[in-house]
């Protein structure tokens, strides 16, 4: 629990300073007011009285210890769109469950999605359905990718790992194996409503056509695999799912090597800096395209994102507007625009 060193701390502080004062034939007790009591330590008569506010002063210590915990913790900033890449290798229940677990003390998750490379669906809904039950607090996904891109703490960067071979099939290298789950928990009322101006949207391939929703802009693309994971605990196979927002946003679409510039044009549509961002590649890209990885996250840091957690996946078609210019979204509006379903094309969808 996060807040046991800030009550650790002043009963250790406490207990050592009993110690010292105890140590003199006379033993002098601060209370408040300014007052003290000189107490001869061998005194029997006085040793209740030193047992009793000895005992006072350390509740008093925890109580204030507890209650600067408290204020800390209602101080934390937290993001409206809170996302962070869990890394492999041997990603089991109980690694996944530490990752996840401080998501559990929050009651404004709107929306949860896991996107998985390489660990199995049983594994997370057995973390979130199970261990953390957060399946009863809101909508839960998962997904089976061909890859994914997502925030590594340690690192303090966004990386990137597609499927081991993934692309050879179209005549590209193929991807370099790896293994993670990108956590992505949407808060507050405004992602998860169905109502909004932008709308994340994946499908799965070969099950659903994959369009846009009826208004505002849509981005997202195909994955291997959806699935929810019911109230009920169950998992069960979809073949889509949306997340939709009404906070401010940009999306963009485009197939050049300007990743740097496309960003930095992204960005300027925003009133604030971005939050967090979606972000869905062709499989073809990525290593299939530069033969390294995280070329294009590296370059939006470039272009004025540096810090913002990028979410979302190597996609086998992808959805967006048309290519040129970022579509903005300004909160609470639906703005209409064209949509495509492209090829070798990369997402970007800047949130405020």
């Amino acid at each position: 629990m996060a807040f046991v060193p800030c009550l650790w701390q002043p009963l250790q502080e406490a207990a050592l300073q009993t110690r010292r004062e105890s140590e003199g034939s006379t033993r002098s007790l601060s209370v408040r007011g300014g007052a003290s009591l000189g107490v001869e330590s061998q005194h029997p008569q006085f040793r209740g009285l030193r047992s009793v506010v000895v005992s006072g002063f350390l509740l008093s210590a925890f109580s204030r210890g507890r209650e600067r915990a408290r204020r800390r913790r209602s101080t934390v900033c937290r993001r409206a769109i809170d996302t962070f890449l869990v890394p492999g290798p041997k990603i089991d229940v109980g690694k996944l469950a530490m990752a996840v677990a401080p998501l559990a003390a929050h009651i404004d998750i709107s929306c949860l999605v896991f996107f998985s490379l390489g660990v199995k669906p049983e594994i997370i809904s057995a973390v979130a359905g199970g261990s953390l039950g957060i399946h009863g607090m809101c909508p839960v996904y998962i997904v089976d990718c061909y890859g994914v891109i997502g925030w590594d703490k340690k690192e303090k960067k966004n990386v990137e790992m597609m499927e081991e071979g993934r692309g050879s099939e179209y005549g590209c290298p193929g991807g370099q194996g790896g293994e993670g789950v990108v956590v992505v928990a949407f808060r507050g009322k405004q992602h998860g409503g169905e109502d909004g101006g932008t709308h994340m949207v994946v499908k799965a391939h070969g099950k659903a056509k994959l369009e846009a929703a009826a208004s505002g802009v849509s981005y997202g693309g195909y994955a291997k695999a959806c699935y929810k994971l019911e109230h009920s605990g169950d998992l069960v196979p979809i073949d889509e799912f949306v997340v939709s927002s009404s906070t401010s946003s940009a999306i963009v679409s485009f197939d050049g090597d300007d990743a740097e510039e496309v960003a930095a044009s992204a960005a300027k549509q925003l009133p604030a800096k971005a939050n967090a961002a979606g972000y869905f590649p062709c499989f073809c890209r990525g290593y299939n395209k530069y033969m390294a990885d995280g070329v294009e996250p590296e370059a939006f840091a470039s272009g004025g994102l540096d810090g913002v957690p990028l979410f979302g996946m190597f996609a086998h078609g992808e959805l967006g507007p048309s290519k040129g210019v970022p579509v903005a979204v300004a909160s609470g509006e639906a703005p209409e625009t064209g949509h495509d379903v492209h090829s070798s094309t990369s997402i970007l969808a800047l949130y405020a």
